[in-house]
């Protein structure tokens, strides 16, 4: 199941995406300022290169004022045309870290959403390499060279059918465009080079009855070894899913609840990524945009903590957590600050430097005990279970 630890990963990945794009957003201002100023080759007049140089350092000047304050202050010896060059630039600025900021956002959710379709990845996988055993017991001559047993297989394993004539499954399926088919090399070389030599598979095949247990004891066995450990199923997933090391986890866990689901009479319940897509969709969005909100009052508490800090030691993402988590204090009552605490450590150990875990820790417990003494973090229900 989606838990909020993977969630508050996904927040930060978030915000590192918006500033990094804040900041080639500002480069992008400067290039149009720059532009603006360029001497024009074409021209026969004769170009006053100083000015335009002095026109474009004031402009930029009168953008970064923008950027830092919301406004800039006009004297006598700036021209007009600097002022609206500079309010252009500010405009275009301001306009796409907008823009990047929705986007920056739907793109975890989508990725968070796409868990899922690697739960139907992965349990179509099972059902195809099901449908390769079937093929080559429904063959007429078999490789006398390497035998198998084919009193029975994989194909006939109530789970598989299960999965197979699971309505849900093949829904899901549809909807994701989920098929194995251009990579059904992949299916096709697992079965051969793996299944197919596996000694505990050729045993199940000898027998023509399974009880649900042996049925149950082989798919997992196949699933956890052979399809979750293979290679080419990894490098396929990797491909496919830039954050698959961040999910595959629950992808496994998902996909084995789903396994264990199945009955005697051939039922099985697909397992969900979540209760509460909605609520999950609330926290991601909502602590992206308080953290952003509340940006210049922690960025003010960080500064008199850190004031003897070189800030090119500072790592970018231990701010961004910082600064998520003190979110998170302020605007879900609901969770215990010590909960808030110790799930950003956990962020920043995986995320961050080795030496994360503690910087974030410390600052933490010192900003929370402050904005408590200042009344910005109030809790109720959960969140005032004593934190000590």
């Amino acid at each position: 199941m989606l838990n909020r630890r993977l969630l508050r990963s996904k927040v930060v990945q978030a915000l590192y995406a918006i500033i990094i794009a804040e900041e080639s957003n500002r480069q992008l201002a400067y290039d149009e300022i720059a532009e603006a100023y360029k001497p024009d080759l074409n021209s026969m007049e004769p170009q006053n290169l100083p000015q335009l140089e002095r026109y474009r350092q004031l402009a930029t000047k009168l953008f970064d004022e923008l950027v830092e304050k919301g406004e800039f202050t006009l004297t006598d010896e700036i021209p007009h045309s600097v002022e609206i060059t500079a309010k252009k630039a500010f405009a275009a600025y301001r306009n796409a870290n907008k823009r990047d900021r929705q986007n920056s956002v739907k793109r975890v959710l989508a990725e968070t959403e796409n868990i899922y379709t690697n739960v139907i990845y992965s349990l179509r996988f099972l059902t195809d390499l099901a449908h390769s055993a079937r093929l080559e017991r429904n063959r007429t001559h078999h490789n006398v060279d390497d035998p198998i047993p084919l009193r029975s297989g994989l194909d006939s394993n109530i789970i598989i059918k299960a999965l197979e004539n699971d309505k849900k499954l093949a829904d899901e399926a549809v909807r994701r465009a989920v098929s194995w088919a251009d990579d059904i090399d992949i299916v096709q070389r697992t079965y051969r080079e793996v299944l197919r030599k596996d000694s505990a598979y050729r045993a199940y095949c000898e027998k023509v009855e399974h009880t649900l247990e042996e049925d149950q004891e082989l798919i997992q066995n196949i699933f956890r070894t052979m399809v979750f450990k293979s290679q080419l199923f990894i490098d396929f997933m990797e491909a496919r899913d830039l954050y698959w090391e961040d999910h595959k986890d629950l992808v496994r866990s998902l996909c084995i609840k789903t396994l264990k689901s199945a009955t005697a009479e051939g039922q099985i319940t697909l397992a969900e990524l979540t209760d509460d897509w909605e609520d999950d969709k609330y926290f991601v969005e909502e602590l992206v945009a308080k953290t952003l909100a509340e940006e210049e009052r922690f960025e003010g508490y960080l500064k008199e903590i850190l004031q003897n800090w070189d800030n090119e030691r500072l790592a970018k993402v231990d701010m961004l957590i910082i600064k998520a988590a003190l979110a998170e204090m302020m605007y879900f009552p609901g969770i215990p600050v010590k909960v808030t605490i110790n799930e950003f450590i956990e962020t920043a150990k995986r995320y961050s430097t080795l030496q994360s875990g503690k910087f974030v820790n410390g600052l933490l417990d010192t900003l929370s005990e402050r904005m408590m003494k200042e009344k910005l973090i109030r809790k109720s229900g959960k969140g005032l279970i004593d934190n000590q």
